[in-house]
């Protein structure tokens, strides 16, 4: 997603988990004068030795063999998202030879996934494309750190600096024309561990289309043959001509910082933190969002998460009641066209439907009415919905999102685990989440949902404080 602008101040603290009773937040109808309470000590997890690497010079890997020249056409959903995302892959163990079995693999696997070893350009329309006729590689970099991989505490969520030292940015990555679309780094750690730090670009793929690279790149490196070959012919995606566009489009809609929300985030340190919603949590907040049959059938852990979430945050940053609020979440359309996308389509391939209403309005009604406007914004997303999306932003310049969004970023279905080079299953993370993202990533094999999310210090006291008061009841 694009960038948004992070505070300078920040500090984290540890997952926390309670059993104490349900909260007014998750009841039939939330009130604010419900929620006044003492503030409560929040310790932080402070790690009283710094991470100390030490890099080799970076080494520009190519494909093996002669891959297809010419250019790459990108999407107008591609264009919106023109920013590197880091992420780890933490294994406990390895042998003698694991870098170079890694290396070897990614020079294997850039054969079918070429285009990340070219470069970005512009059109003569003035559009981003991929020319991999400019095959600069992909800088590989190997690095020992000083420390075993527990010192890192919790690697699904890191700390900007020490994410800086395991994932290697390139000194050109701001210069649109040679900056890598991938760069990849080998930390070794002395408990005989290691992790994998990648950088990709988001106009190249978005979360699934990653998780593929990543399996194929850890299926050659176990020498095995691709499970799933990519596709990337993105023209299946292109705008018409002319535009048919069926909006208007909340998503796009700006919305007015009445609750003066930038100062109180410019004005106090920025907490993130993790919280467990184990089975028991999210059974009962399932239970609520299907209350008074507010949601006519089933309703997923996501919709029912991303409601008590929504409500909560907007509740925790005492926002006005006619402040507008908005909420949106990537939705995977590859199986929603007509046509399906094909097996292994290589690139963006969601669409981000919006929920728009006051914060008086989000809170009077209960906590299966928002549920039920997460759950239409999912169903709207249709083969019309998509191609005039797509029609839109081919037409106009993405703005950035105004301070009351929220924007929920659900990794639960990637395919972390299947990442295996050869020494077993990782353990996924990445860092420098946006103040305005919440993240919710999977807590072990059927342990629940970890929702991360950052605030100013006094919004995540009270947002702590709605999430211990809810139970499994």
């Amino acid at each position: 997603m694009p960038e948004v602008e992070k505070p300078q101040h920040k500090f984290w603290i540890c997952e926390v988990k309670s059993n104490r009773s349900v909260s007014s937040l998750a009841s039939p109808v939330l009130r604010e004068q419900d929620l006044n309470f003492r503030t409560s000590h929040m310790e932080a997890t402070a790690k009283n030795n710094v991470l100390i690497i030490e890099r080799s010079s970076a080494v520009m890997v190519q494909p093996e063999y002669e891959t297809p020249e010419g250019s790459i056409f990108l999407t107008s959903i591609d264009q919106v998202a023109v920013v590197h995302v880091p992420s780890i892959y933490c294994f406990d163990r390895s042998d003698a030879n694991a870098v170079d079995v890694i290396k070897q693999a990614l020079a294997k696997v850039l054969v079918h996934y070429y285009p990340l070893a070219g470069r970005l350009a512009i059109n003569s329309r003035g559009k981003l494309v991929v020319d991999c006729q400019n095959k600069l590689g992909v800088p590989f970099v190997e690095a020992i750190a000083d420390c075993d991989i527990k010192n890192l505490g919790d690697v699904r969520i890191l700390d900007g600096d020490v994410l800086g030292k395991l994932v290697y940015k390139e000194p050109t990555q701001d210069k649109l024309e040679v900056a890598p679309l991938l760069t990849a780094q080998v930390t070794k750690f002395k408990c005989g561990g290691f992790i994998l730090g990648v950088s990709i670009n988001h106009c190249i793929t978005d979360g699934i289309s990653a998780m593929d690279f990543m399996n194929a790149w850890a299926e050659i490196a176990r020498g095995k043959p691709l499970s799933r070959v990519p596709c990337h012919d993105r023209t299946i995606l292109s705008a018409r001509f002319p535009p048919q566009i069926t909006g208007p489009y909340d998503d796009f809609v700006q919305i007015s910082d009445v609750s003066n929300t930038k100062a109180l985030y410019e004005e106090q340190q920025i907490v993130y933190k993790s919280f467990l919603f184990d089975a028991e949590k999210l059974a009962a907040l399932k239970r609520m969002a299907t209350k008074d049959d507010q949601v006519t059938s089933r309703c997923s852990s996501f919709v029912a998460l991303a409601a008590f979430v929504w409500r909560a945050r907007s509740v925790a940053l005492n926002m006005k009641l006619h402040q507008q609020t908005k909420l949106l979440f990537p939705v995977n359309f590859r199986s929603r066209l007509r046509t399906p996308l094909p097996d292994g389509y290589f690139g963006n391939a969601i669409a981000m439907p919006c929920c728009l209403c006051t914060k008086g309005e989000l809170i009077e009604e209960p906590i299966s009415a928002s549920a039920e406007r997460i759950k239409k914004a999912i169903e709207s997303v249709t083969e019309d919905y998509i191609r005039s999306k797509i029609d839109f932003l081919d037409m106009h310049r993405f703005e950035g999102f105004p301070t009351g969004t929220l924007v929920i970023n659900s990794w639960t279905s990637l395919e972390h685990g299947s990442t295996d080079f050869g020494w077993g299953e990782p353990r996924f993370g990445t860092g420098d989440v946006s103040s305005l993202t919440c993240l919710f990533m999977t807590e072990g094999r059927e342990k629940g949902i970890a929702v991360v999310l950052g605030l100013p210090f006094s919004a995540m006291d009270t947002f702590n404080k709605l999430f211990c008061d809810l139970n499994g009841a």
